[in-house]
């Protein structure tokens, strides 16, 4: 079977060290669409620099509270404009 970039529960997250590496060095982190409770993806958010700003665009409640986050309570679709209009003014 052919599933190109899906990862399901209970198996290893690809290029996950790669992952770390890019999100440490962010000027922005948006999250989009996610529980922040499926790990070891949702982690990646404890290696984003404590003065980078962090973005999640998710329409359910989701409870963050290692840092400031700034949630976006929409579908990713309606979100992602709310949030390029955060970001250019």
């Amino acid at each position: 079977m052919l599933r190109p970039h899906i990862v399901w529960f209970g198996e290893s997250v690809p290029a996950i060290e790669e992952a770390v590496q890019i999100t440490a060095t962010a000027d922005i982190f948006l999250v989009i669409g996610t529980s922040l409770n499926v790990y070891p993806a949702a982690g990646l958010l404890n290696y984003v620099s404590a003065n980078v700003p962090v973005y999640l665009i998710d329409p359910n409640e989701v409870a963050v509270k290692s840092r400031k986050v700034t949630y976006i309570k929409k579908t990713a679709s309606e979100g992602i404009y709310d949030f390029i209009n955060m970001i250019h003014g």
